[in-house]
């Protein structure tokens, strides 16, 4: 009977985390980097611009906290978080030329916060190894 009970509670771990939105993955659009491209409220997104490399800018969104500025074409910006759900547009700046991305916002939790804290944590350990 216990292991049915474990087998039923993996199985549902493993469809809760296939039906969340994936996290930590990078996109490109307009000639902007964005990672991850699903952000939660509350979590800071990467934001690369290639075209300023050279310069400097600004990056804003209607779902950012604020505009995050650019050096050398990279900046980090934290999503509201009283941020809904949806796709918001980011726009970037630099030396008179604009760029645009788009941002999935998710209030759905993701997958690694489902697990237990003990397997969450190690997770999260093994994420900062590999950066």
């Amino acid at each position: 009977m216990r292991l049915l009970s474990i087998t039923a509670v993996g199985t549902a771990l493993i469809a809760a985390g296939l039906a969340a939105p994936a996290s930590g993955e990078e996109s490109a659009a307009g000639g902007m980097w964005l990672s991850p491209e699903v952000a939660h409220p509350g979590e800071r997104v990467r934001v690369r611009v290639p075209g300023c490399a050279a310069g400097t800018g600004e990056a804003g969104s209607p779902a950012f906290t604020a505009k995050a500025g650019l050096a050398e074409g990279t900046a980090t910006a934290q999503v509201r978080r009283t941020a809904g759900a949806g796709t918001y547009t980011v726009t970037a700046g630099c030396g008179g030329r604009s760029f645009t991305g788009r941002l999935v916002v998710s209030t759905e939790r993701s997958w690694p916060s489902l697990l237990p804290g003990a397997l969450n944590l190690q997770m999260a350990r093994a994420t900062q190894d590999d950066q």
